[in-house]
């Protein structure tokens, strides 16, 4: 048989350049952070495609997927603790040969930052919207956000830097608005989640147990709040919304702050009684309390892309959030009406209208599932090891 005649076999496939091994950079893992657990998920999907990987930080939570790299400088004077650790890091990485490094941080020295922070700049210009003249003029002077504000420029200047990625079009707009960035450099990735698990089904699993739980009536309307930093996440608007509103809802919080008993005491001036405002506080899975409640709202000053938005929308939640979250396109994409300006309470307040009456319809768990569908862990991780080989074939050509 001639090679005329012999029948056609595909090529087969080849498989992807990869760098003999990945490392991650974050200075800390914790529980309750999201951008920590974004990274956990990207680490175990590459684990399950047999990428090498290793991490270097000042702690992380043990697992065997992983080489763990410690670099835990001196973390006094607090304002200098980031370029402390940029530091120790770029000299720990000055050693590795033939890795990719992926700095969840803000170093000089590495060749993809995953921007999962935002843009400090963008962050601090938000924080000045409305503030006084002496407000602005601290935060400009502040020794810690000038020491970011000089990382991060030295961090997009750096000739090593080959890629961002970003996990919102919000975030990319400002790498390049603040820094010149170019455009064709920056990835836009975002945020995945599993969403075998978060899936309406958890209602009728969870959310009587959970109300019971908690002593909230079966009928009663309930906003979820899930995040930590109070402050920056809005609480202090999602409090004023609610007070503003003529629901009788009641506000779940989940996370963690450094004074949660100030918005208690908030609440309390504003007329909220006690039995309107749970302050949860942090919890391992946050599962339940999409399962139980009806809205999540999330009116963020700065928020680069949470995942939490996400999680609810795909538990079958309308969710409210601020033209200052990365995810506000996705929000939009259920009604327009559920993203306000961050200092507009009055919006806020007929926002949380609007999405308890989303909830009441029968056809809305389906839609923001829908809505949630294109942001699946595994799409995230593919996504990434297009990006790895990309720059493999760059770095070897």
């Amino acid at each position: 048989m001639n090679a005329a005649t012999m029948p056609h076999r595909p090529d087969p496939v080849k498989p992807r350049p990869f760098p003999r091994r990945i490392i991650f950079v974050r200075q800390h893992f914790t529980r309750f952070g999201g951008a920590e657990l974004i990274l956990d998920r990207t680490i175990s999907a590459m684990h399950r495609r047999g990428v090498p990987l290793a991490l270097l930080g000042r702690s992380w939570r043990a697992r065997d997927d992983i080489e763990f790299i410690r670099c835990d400088p001196p973390r006094f004077p607090r304002f200098l603790r980031e370029r402390k650790f940029a530091d120790a890091a770029c000299r720990r990485i000055a050693g590795e040969r033939d890795a990719l490094v992926q700095s969840h941080e803000r170093i000089p020295c590495c060749d993809i930052f995953r921007a999962g922070d935002g843009v400090h700049a963008a962050y601090l210009e938000r924080r000045m919207q409305g503030a006084s003249a002496v407000a602005r003029a601290a935060l400009a002077l502040h020794p810690f956000h000038r020491s970011v504000l000089a990382l991060e420029r030295e961090l997009f200047a750096s000739p090593r830097l080959k890629a961002v990625i970003v996990n919102s079009q919000m975030v990319a707009d400002e790498v390049e608005r603040h820094f010149g960035f170019p455009a064709a450099r920056i990835h836009l990735i975002p945020n995945g989640i599993e969403l075998a698990r978060f899936h309406p089904d958890a209602r009728s699993r969870l959310r009587n147990a959970t109300r019971a739980r908690l002593g909230t009536d079966r009928q009663r309307p309930a906003i979820l709040f899930v995040g930590s930093g109070y402050k920056r996440k809005g609480l202090d608007a999602a409090i004023a919304a609610l007070a503003a509103g003529r629901s009788d809802a009641e506000l779940w919080v989940v996370g963690s702050d450094s004074r949660p008993a100030a918005y208690a005491a908030k609440a309390g001036r504003l007329g909220i009684p006690a039995s309107r405002l749970r302050l949860i506080g942090p919890v391992d899975d946050p599962l339940p309390y999409y399962a139980a409640a009806d809205a999540l709202i999330l009116p963020s000053i700065y928020d680069p892309f949470p995942s939490t938005v996400i999680e609810a929308l795909a538990c079958g939640l309308p969710v409210v959030t601020s033209t200052g979250c990365g995810a506000r396109d996705t929000v939009a994409q259920l009604d327009p009406r559920l993203v306000r300006d961050t200092a507009d309470v009055a919006g806020f307040s007929e926002a949380i209208g609007i999405a308890l009456d989303l909830a009441a319809r029968p056809d809305t768990i389906g839609r923001t599932h829908s809505i949630a569908g294109g942001y699946d862990v595994e799409q995230m991780a593919e996504r990434m090891l297009m990006l790895y080989s990309e720059l493999t074939v760059g770095a070897t050509a």
